[in-house]
């Protein structure tokens, strides 16, 4: 990946260049923003950039031998971690396994979110994490030489996931890293961190992209139209991990039916109907019900906006519209916040590994008491 190829952020680019070119770089950066927002392409552009051995001042020369190692995410001197399962007969779970699918999951999109990666991994009813052992690997691999006499750099995406034991574990290589090794912490919830992790990083905060940075690029990658490619970035309100999904026709396809017979079973009182949604809510796995509850989330705040007229912050599909339009009237200033706050319960007691069949069904049946309160 090269600078070039980042949509938007202009500015931290810049700045990241000026600090690779003076030496002057910090050891541990995080690099915080929202799903589909750039961060991971950022800081592969970044590795690239502080190995290369005939930058420019605006990129690196992508012709070199460590440019040459990049194109294949294979420098010797570019380690990953990232959140993984752990297999039913392995005793120490570590990424290692998985860094060939990893590799190859991002050569093909850089710009990969939680849900494409689930996919790559077959892991739809497993809970990914980094564990203890992932910590203690990349610890015995950033205190090696470097191969090729330049920086280590170790990218970690969504750090969010360690567990407290890994985070611990961290705290040691942050704090007294060894020579010319760059640690970068590329999350989407960097306020989840531990704050003894958030207070030994220098944070860069990433804003979600413009509609024109993620159309352009959802136009180029996706081979879309610029108008088509213009409300795409519109609806998923920049963010080319969902952009690119939708473009696929892999997007929130699944999500959006469900949610609409949900809805119509919860304001019918269609009890046998629901009884089915639970065990379609609890099929995908943990991340899969956490995926379908964000999803209805945004629904939610749709509607309120378009019962608000503010029809220029709508952010839907001509698919979801439609539905909306019949569904809006339903969620008002009498219950949007009850409505949220059950949400957002119910995702956090996936999180917390509740039994999915009985959260649908309990939020289920508050549902639908909601749904008829008045304004």
């Amino acid at each position: 990946m090269l600078f070039s190829l980042v949509p938007g952020h202009l500015e931290t680019a810049a700045s990241l260049r000026a600090a690779a070119a003076t030496g002057r770089v910090a050891h541990a950066l995080l690099f915080d923003g929202p799903e589909g927002a750039g961060t991971l392409s950022m800081a592969l552009a970044f590795a690239r950039y502080l190995h290369c051995s005939q930058p420019t001042e605006a990129d690196a020369c992508g012709s070199c031998t460590s440019c040459k190692h990049h194109d294949g995410l294979q420098h010797p001197d570019l380690h990953f971690t990232f959140p993984f399962f752990k297999g039913e007969k392995e005793e120490h779970a570590t990424s290692a396994p998985f860094q060939t699918i990893w590799r190859k999951t991002l050569l093909g999109n850089p710009h990969l979110g939680q849900d494409e990666w689930v996919d790559a991994l077959g892991a739809d009813r497993k809970q990914l994490f980094i564990s203890v052992h992932e910590a203690l690997e990349i610890q015995r691999k950033l205190g090696l030489k470097s191969f090729m006499g330049g920086w280590k750099v170790w990218i970690c995406w969504l750090p969010e996931t360690m567990r407290v034991d890994t985070a611990n574990k961290m705290l040691k290589v942050i704090e007294e890293p060894p020579d010319k090794t760059v640690m970068l912490f590329v999350s989407e919830r960097g306020d989840q961190l531990l704050a003894t992790i958030r207070s030994r990083v220098q944070a860069i905060r990433f804003q979600r992209l413009s509609d024109e940075s993620a159309a352009a690029v959802l136009a180029s990658r996706a081979g879309l139209e610029w108008e088509v490619a213009w409300e795409l970035a519109r609806v998923v309100e920049g963010n080319l991990s969902a952009g690119l999904r939708l473009a696929s026709g892999e997007g929130v396809a699944p999500d959006h039916a469900l949610f609409v017979r949900w809805m119509r079973g919860c304001y019918g009182r269609d009890a046998g109907g629901i009884v089915e949604m639970a065990d379609a809510f609890a099929a995908p796995g943990r991340e899969g019900m956490k995926r379908f509850l964000l999803y209805a989330m945004h629904m939610v705040r749709q509607c309120i906006l378009m019962n608000y007229g503010a029809d220029a912050l709508v952010r839907m599909t001509q698919r979801e519209r439609d539905f909306a339009q019949r569904f809006a009237p339903f969620i008002h200033h009498g219950n949007v916040l009850d409505v949220q706050s059950l949400l957002e319960e119910a995702h956090r007691d996936v999180g917390g590994n509740v039994n999915g069949k009985l959260i649908f069904m309990d939020l289920s049946i508050r549902m639908n008491t909601l749904l008829r309160r008045e304004m």
